[in-house]
């Protein structure tokens, strides 16, 4: 029985270990809490998958997972705090290549103006990035496929108008 629940447990793992980085990156800006808030759903999860009922898809319940843990995580460390480190002090993949860094710079960019959203707005962008279907996001959320497009639009228009405003205060 022990045996299973490893296998189980390494499997939803390797399939879902991007998603559930990104829910991690959503939720958390800074690399290091990331990483810990990582630790901990993944911590959560094998609390918890001796439970698991099947009434959901496996991605849908560990996305509601991740989502709580990162929430709950949130709370407990309000001290973090949302300034990035000056360009000087970041290290590139690639020193030589200049694009790299610009790259690696815009999606910082992103990623911050994306934990600046709301909690479920940062769900559903992340799911959005993800490439997930209306129904999917609309499953995982508790909302309805139309509701959920009316939201992204929303939150699309929202991250545009952040990402501008974060520009223009950076000149």
């Amino acid at each position: 029985m022990q045996n299973q629940q490893e296998e189980l447990f390494n499997a939803l793992i390797k399939e879902n270990h991007a998603s559930i980085y990104r829910i991690c990156r959503a939720y958390i800006y800074d690399a290091f809490l990331a990483d810990d808030l990582y630790q901990e759903i993944i911590f959560q999860i094998w609390k918890s998958i001796t439970t698991f009922k099947g009434k959901a898809r496996v991605s849908t319940w560990i996305y509601r997972i991740a989502i709580n843990t990162a929430i709950n995580f949130n709370l407990k460390n309000k001290q973090h705090q949302h300034i990035s480190l000056p360009d000087f002090m970041q290290l590139p993949y690639e020193d030589t290549l200049l694009r790299k860094q610009e790259e690696e710079q815009q999606l910082d960019h992103l990623r911050y103006c994306v934990s600046q959203l709301e909690s479920p707005d940062r769900l559903i962008i992340s799911l959005v990035l993800e490439d997930r279907s209306y129904k999917d996001i609309a499953e995982i959320t508790g909302s309805n496929i139309n509701h959920v497009g009316v939201r992204i639009n929303r939150i699309k228009a929202r991250l545009l108008k952040l990402m501008s405003t974060e520009k223009e205060n950076e000149f």
